[in-house]
């Protein structure tokens, strides 16, 4: 999105005093933190049986928490992107490159999160993502990891702007991808690395990002998916991009081929048992609060 990038990870350093895990943080020639491995941290307990709960609290941001476990939050937005969602709490925060609307952080913004939360940032001081593809991973606490994969940010019209790191993550046996400001269909190595997500959080919008039609190409990449959260679509009062497409540009397109549920609320609640048995769009509310 906004091209306003930080030159290196001390500005991430300077907007917080909370734990930061990332190749990069704290100081780039640290070697020892490439492992990306806290020794002893204790966020909450361990992720237990029971349901998933997933929160939208608008833009590209999203919380995921089973029972009893931590709340793992993606790109939080900054006060530049005024959905009322945020701040929230949160345990994890993964964070897919340093844009205003994916990392306030970046921006001297570290109240958008609540807590104590652990900061995963995993771009080098180049922009680029520091990869690990399954089977490997970035083990970020003993209770959960997440694989990173690079994704170019640059759209097929040349808008957005550099890499993106993918984040895929299992919680309770449920197994999540993130694609961020994914500016192009999937590539072949992509797709190996995604292909077994059931629950996949998609960006829609076009302009910055794939559009409606990219989108239902993308979908179409990964046929394990059972559900489809969209994404990074304009807002009218809250979105500052009027170049973005809505979400009923998706929804609309995405109806001639499967089913959409209009969810009235802001989170839902998943389970192994109870993903549906073939694709769904499902449509949140964002956060009013």
């Amino acid at each position: 999105m906004r091209s306003g990038r930080i030159g290196t990870a001390s500005g991430l350093d300077r907007a917080s005093d909370r734990r930061l895990i990332a190749v990069e943080v704290i100081d780039v020639r640290v070697s020892a933190l490439l492992a990306v491995v806290l020794v002893g941290a204790v966020i909450g307990p361990a992720v237990s049986a029971g349901d998933v709960t997933v929160s939208f609290l608008g833009h590209s941001c999203y919380t995921v928490q089973a029972e009893g476990g931590p709340i793992v939050m993606i790109d939080p937005y900054g006060s530049y992107v005024p959905y009322p969602g945020l701040p929230a709490p949160a345990d994890i925060v993964l964070m897919t490159h340093r844009h205003i609307d994916h990392c306030p952080y970046c921006y001297g913004e570290s109240d958008r999160v609540l807590g104590d939360p652990i900061l995963v940032h995993l771009w080098d001081d180049a922009g680029r993502c520091r990869e690990k593809l399954p089977p490997a991973a970035w083990v970020i606490t003993p209770e959960f990891k997440t694989h990173a994969i690079e994704a170019s940010h640059v759209t097929r019209s040349g808008g957005g702007e550099g890499w993106v790191c993918l984040f895929s993550f299992e919680v309770d046996g449920i197994r999540f991808a993130h694609l961020s400001d994914l500016g192009q269909i999937l590539t072949a190595k992509q797709i190996g690395a995604l292909s077994d997500v059931d629950v996949l959080f998609l960006p829609v919008g076009g302009s910055f990002t794939i559009d409606p039609a990219e989108a239902m190409t993308v979908i179409g990449q990964l046929p394990s998916v059972r559900i489809v959260l969209p994404m990074h679509y304009y807002v009218d009062g809250i979105t500052p991009w009027p170049s973005m497409l809505p979400l009923e540009d998706f929804t609309s397109l995405a109806r001639t081929t499967y089913g959409v549920r209009e969810i009235e609320n802001d989170h839902a609640a998943l389970s192994t048992e109870t993903l549906p048995g073939s694709l769904e769009v499902w449509v949140l509310k964002h956060k009013s609060e």
